[in-house]
């Protein structure tokens, strides 16, 4: 009798989990991103494919990646051959997550997509460790559903961003590890809890010698992107405004007059952007009332200890945020929503940075960003670009201060190329350099340089000095322009400038010509 109820019941928990398989979609993605290197050039086209799930308002959410840089979107229900035309609604890059809606030239053209659609259930609560997960999508392997079982093994915080640019993340989030089977295709894909309610979003995996270790991205972080988005426009999450170290040291302690039977972590470098108020040598003794300890671990549960960084990046925009700090001594509360923050280094392709470039003279000029580490051109170029990175990130604190009137942070202008040209003959070896000045003036931004190019008058010289030595390229202003036509026809360039570059904002004062 035992042996038959608990047949009953494996086949009640499969006769449940599979009522939840309507909500479950294959999304497939034509993408094609651009150079950064080449600004003016496209990489070659690409297919992928991933998993997703509809959820209430007729939205179906999947993971960033999946649909980056998309052309053409295509949605397919479990169980239905047909493809519908799919749009992205809104991305979140730093939380991977998509939103995406049926296109509407699909309705009314035969069966709905909704038709049979029952829109999945979050999870109102964080997963017990050891509580079991479904994780179900379309991996690779195969091209039907597929089911895996495990348990949470893990809650922690970690960076979602991977890959060249993992350095550039706003702060560690919360994240699920468990060990059910992650694979190409499963990501985007629900994972359901026994009540069949949507624990977390599968994302990554932990490959090489780590066997059975995937992520999810749990419910709270996928409802605060989805109040974003119904909002208005995604914006991020908030920034970690400040770097702090572990606060151990006996010497270190007493250096900053910290109590013996106090813990918290000590303030390296802050952001003078954030509006929370915390400076340098500050020592972060609780967030929202939560205690730091001396290893920057705060309680998320009884006996769980994750980064504090979670209660800085998990919050909705224009949450407060209540910071206490140990300051000279004394005791200081600080009190204030976050945000996201200026930085000298952008992150996202179509967020805070866009290949746009500037060609003078044959010199490529671009903005130094994080996709540009990314790039598949850049292989050859990534101890060069590491080096620059690593010298803008040693100056300021990324997100980063000063270089700008008003919180605008100056651009990091890098010469990536010298397209071979008579009237640059000889300065084959300054590539790769970050431009100080043109002319004694900084220019603070791409337009700026080219409208500074553009106000030097005929006959007169554009003396360029770049960081790391005080390198000079001297080229005639006349002959720059006269020779521009031949150069973009020669190298197959569409035009010398990005599109959006050409006008706009003021003219600056012409710069000196240089003697």
């Amino acid at each position: 009798p035992s042996i038959v109820r608990g047949a009953d019941a494996a086949l009640l928990a499969a006769a449940a989990m599979k009522a939840r398989w309507s909500s479950l979609v294959l999304v497939e993605v034509t993408s094609t991103s651009p150079d950064y290197i080449k600004p003016w050039k496209m990489h070659s086209q690409r297919s992928c494919k991933g998993s997703g799930f509809v959820i209430e308002g007729g939205r179906i959410l999947t993971n960033y990646h999946v649909v980056q840089d998309a052309i053409d979107v295509r949605l397919r229900k479990h169980g239905v051959s047909r493809r519908w035309r799919g749009t992205v609604l809104a991305r979140g890059p730093d939380v991977d997550l998509a939103l995406l809606a049926v296109h509407e030239d699909e309705e009314g053209r035969g069966d709905s997509f909704w038709n049979g659609v029952t829109p999945a259930v979050w999870c109102s609560t964080l997963p017990a460790l050891q509580s079991a997960v479904h994780v179900i999508g379309f991996p690779t392997g195969g091209t039907t559903i597929s089911v895996t079982q495990g348990v949470v093994s893990r809650v922690d915080c970690k960076n979602y961003r991977v890959g060249s640019s993992a350095f550039a993340n706003s702060g560690g989030l919360l994240v699920l590890q468990i060990d059910a089977a992650i694979n190409a295709g499963n990501s985007g894909g629900p994972a359901f809890c026994s009540d069949g309610s949507v624990v977390g979003v599968a994302f990554q995996s932990l490959g090489g010698a780590a066997d059975g270790i995937g992520y999810l991205i749990p419910t709270q972080v996928c409802l605060n992107f989805l109040a974003a988005v119904a909002g208005g426009e995604y914006k991020g999450i908030s920034d970690v405004p400040f770097l702090a170290r572990e606060l151990r040291n006996a010497s270190l302690r007493r250096r900053h007059r910290v109590p013996d039977d106090v813990t918290g972590v000590l303030v390296t470098r802050a952001s003078s952007h954030s509006a929370l108020g915390v400076r340098v040598d500050d020592v972060v003794l609780s967030i929202d009332g939560k205690k730091v300890g001396d290893d920057g671990s705060v309680e998320l549960r009884e006996s769980e200890l994750v980064s504090y960084e979670f209660l800085l990046t998990g919050k909705q925009r224009g949450e407060p945020t209540s910071v206490l700090v140990l300051r000279g001594g004394e005791r200081v509360q600080l009190c204030a929503p976050l945000s996201q923050l200026p930085r000298r280094l952008p992150r996202n392709h179509g967020f805070d940075c866009f290949p746009h470039y500037v060609i003078i003279g044959g010199l490529v000029f671009v903005r130094l960003c994080c996709p540009m580490l990314e790039d598949k051109r850049s292989k050859g170029h990534h101890s060069a670009i590491y080096d620059l990175v690593n010298y803008q990130i040693a100056r300021s604190f990324p997100p980063a201060d000063g270089g700008g009137e008003g919180g605008e942070v100056a651009e990091i202008l890098l010469l990536t190329e010298i397209l071979a040209a008579p009237l640059n003959y000889g300065y084959t070896c300054h590539a790769w350099r970050v431009l100080d000045t043109l002319n004694g003036q900084r220019p603070k931004s791409l337009r700026a340089l080219h409208q500074m190019y553009r106000a030097v008058p005929d006959g007169a010289f554009l003396e360029f000095v770049f960081s790391h030595g005080g390198d000079q390229i001297v080229l005639d202003a006349t002959e720059c322009r006269q020779s521009e036509p031949d150069i973009l026809q020669l190298h197959a360039i569409p035009s010398a400038t990005s599109d959006g570059l050409q006008g706009g904002g003021e003219e600056p004062a012409a710069p000196a010509p240089a003697p």
